[in-house]
């Protein structure tokens, strides 16, 4: 199949958009009710950057921090994380980094720097350092250690940002695994994913 920025956005990848928006949405309202330490807001972006590539991966980032900005407007600001996450996530499955352990382990150390740093770089310029989620109180105890504001909340993001990543990526590379083959098989990104033995079947 071609892939690209003209080949990604097919009517299916497009469906594909709500439904890892919704999965942002509902992962990032537990992370903010519940008030924990680490956000499940990513699943739904992974998910459908891992079998509709990068461009709709961005996308579906975008839009779901802009939904769950409606209950929560700092989350808006965190868009770009999202967009980032969803666009690099979509290279890595069309290089096939998903496929192996040694791909998977690159991703994670990768995507937790890129996630890591444009949160850092939101969380500081603009809010000062406090965005009034779990992870401020490790962001405090930095603080109180001496370190400077930008050091705290990017080794705080470093921290998070890794189980972060780890869950979200889990999560979703999960139920990539029990997305039916036929299903799969009409993705740009999708065939690298069908089970063993099917297409020599089909």
């Amino acid at each position: 199949m071609k892939r690209g920025l003209k080949y990604d956005f097919s009517l299916l990848a497009l469906l594909l958009i709500p439904v890892g928006v919704s999965l942002n949405v509902v992962g990032y309202q537990l992370s903010t009710i519940l008030k924990l330490p680490v956000f499940i807001d990513q699943i739904g972006t992974m998910l459908v950057s891992m079998i509709a590539g990068p461009w709709i991966g961005l996308l579906t980032g975008l839009l779901g921090n802009v939904v769950s900005g409606m209950l929560n407007p700092i989350a808006i600001a965190f868009g770009f994380v999202s967009m980032s996450i969803g666009f690099v996530s979509g290279f890595f499955s069309r290089w096939k980094m998903y496929t192996n352990i040694i791909g998977l382990l690159i991703a994670v150390f990768i995507l937790t720097i890129v996630s890591a740093f444009t949160a850092a770089i939101v969380t500081v310029f603009l809010f000062g350092g406090v965005t009034g989620a779990g992870t401020d109180l490790v962001t405090a105890v930095f603080l109180a250690t001496g370190r400077e504001l930008w050091n705290s909340v990017l080794s705080t993001n470093l921290i998070s940002g890794t189980v972060n990543t780890v869950l979200n990526l889990a999560i979703s590379w999960l139920i990539v695994r029990r997305i039916p083959n036929r299903f799969l098989v009409k993705l740009n990104y999708g065939e690298q994913y069908i089970k063993k033995g099917v297409l020599s079947h089909g």
